[in-house]
């Protein structure tokens, strides 16, 4: 679980199953908006004075066949969902951890094979859950385009759906199991301008990843078919042929890619990092387009920033998007910039208790937020902040001019704001 949500001072968990979770949302409940735990990697399944709505008794699976779609329950994280799915020779595309829940999914779902299977709402056909308001649905996606009601709340729970519902099933299409190959090492940050230039010419089987905290580690992927690799990975050379970096690896599928940022650790890619696992920390994930000629400058003003980190575990990453992502009518889903090519995230980090130190650090994270903002515009709200001052900010920055009409729909849905605020 999440180092800060298993500290905080929760007024303790609720586990119904789908019996009794509508009764239960009906409730005048004290201690909301609720916080909801699936995978529980996030630092908002758990908050001070408030009640955890824990999802782990929703653990269904379903393969269908004749559709090639799976069915599961939302208290699966990603990593149980896959090696279920592995019995198939099926997956759906996750992240760079097998660790989130279904959080991941509805909030968009971003990783590696993004490029060129797309985010993983895109995958979702049907959702089953229950609305704030107490009231069970179950939607169907191809169908409820058909109508304006049902399309105005199929594309809030597509991204949106921590703040409107507590959804308890989902129904996605697979794709076949692709073997990976993977390049990583470290590079100076001088030439991270030159890997990104680079890899915004890759073809969508590529995907850069990097991130950048006492090292600045990059983490190649290449889903080519075998037959036919691409040359993406090995022209990575000039960078990591001097003895920081590896030779292209064989890897069998999502959940054998080694950890990300762990370089030269034999740690399996489902666990945390030991030295995060005492340390309390907040994410904040910006979108915007290519860099192209910006990069230098960019990396820059980061570099400006790494020298004055508040914290040795305070760190800036970066994945890469485009291709099947940008393919998807922005006016689908909550995820409104398809436009986006990197998605750059910030962690701020601190030692609990040490409260001047929290402080230090967010600070930090929203001023490196702020010289992000200019290349990258948007926000992805893979981890909620509705108990930060810039939570408004957020908003605007991740659902821009569509947010009233959100805000309207969540006024219908969740009337009491048993869920998080917007």
């Amino acid at each position: 679980m999440n180092t800060q949500a298993r500290d905080a001072k929760s007024l303790g968990s609720l586990c119904p199953g789908p019996e009794l979770l509508p009764e239960l949302m009906r409730q005048p409940l004290g201690g909301t908006p609720l916080q909801v735990r699936s995978g529980g990697t996030s630092s908002r399944c758990a908050a001070d004075q408030h009640w955890t709505l824990d999802l782990r008794r929703h653990q269904q699976f379903r393969y269908l066949s004749a559709t090639q779609e799976v069915e599961f329950g939302t208290g699966l994280s990603m990593a149980d969902l896959l090696r279920q799915l592995q019995a198939f020779n099926r997956a759906i595309p996750i992240g760079l951890s097998g660790l989130p829940g279904s959080g991941f999914v509805l909030t968009g779902g971003m990783g590696p094979l993004s490029r060129t299977q797309g985010l993983a709402i895109d995958h979702i056909t049907q959702i089953e859950g229950v609305w704030g308001s107490g009231a069970p649905f179950t939607l169907d996606v191809e169908q409820a385009r058909h109508d304006p009601t049902l399309a105005a709340e199929c594309r809030g729970l597509l991204g949106a759906a921590p703040f409107l519902a507590v959804v308890t099933k989902l129904r996605l299409r697979t794709h076949p199991i692709v073997k990976l190959r993977l390049r990583r090492g470290w590079i100076n940050p001088s030439e991270l301008p030159a890997v990104i230039a680079l890899a915004e010419q890759w073809p969508e089987s590529c995907s850069l990843q990097w991130t950048w905290g006492e090292r600045l580690e990059i983490y190649a992927v290449d889903c080519s078919p075998l037959s036919a690799p691409s040359a993406g990975l090995h022209a990575l050379d000039p960078f990591l042929n001097a003895g920081s970096g590896g030779q292209v690896e064989q890897v069998h599928d999502q959940l054998d890619l080694p950890a990300f940022g762990q370089f030269g650790m034999e740690t399996p890619r489902t666990a945390s990092a030991p030295s995060n696992n005492l340390l309390h920390s907040e994410v904040l994930g910006r979108l915007g387009p290519a860099f192209a000629d910006q990069a230098a400058s960019v990396i820059e003003q980061l570099q400006r920033q790494m020298r004055q980190r508040p914290h040795p575990a305070c760190r800036i990453s970066a994945q890469q998007l485009g291709g099947a992502t940008a393919r998807i009518d922005p006016s689908f889903t909550a995820f409104v910039h398809r436009d986006a090519q990197w998605k750059p995230w910030i962690t701020a980090a601190w030692t609990p208790g040490d409260l001047e130190g929290r402080l230090r650090s967010l600070a930090w994270m929203e001023g490196v937020s702020d010289d992000l903002r200019t290349c990258c515009p948007g926000v992805h709200l893979a981890q909620l902040h509705d108990h930060l001052p810039n939570h408004q900010q957020e908003l605007r920055d991740a659902f821009g001019s569509w947010l009233p009409e959100l805000q309207h729909l969540k006024a219908n849905v969740d009337p009491d704001a048993k869920l998080p605020p917007l």
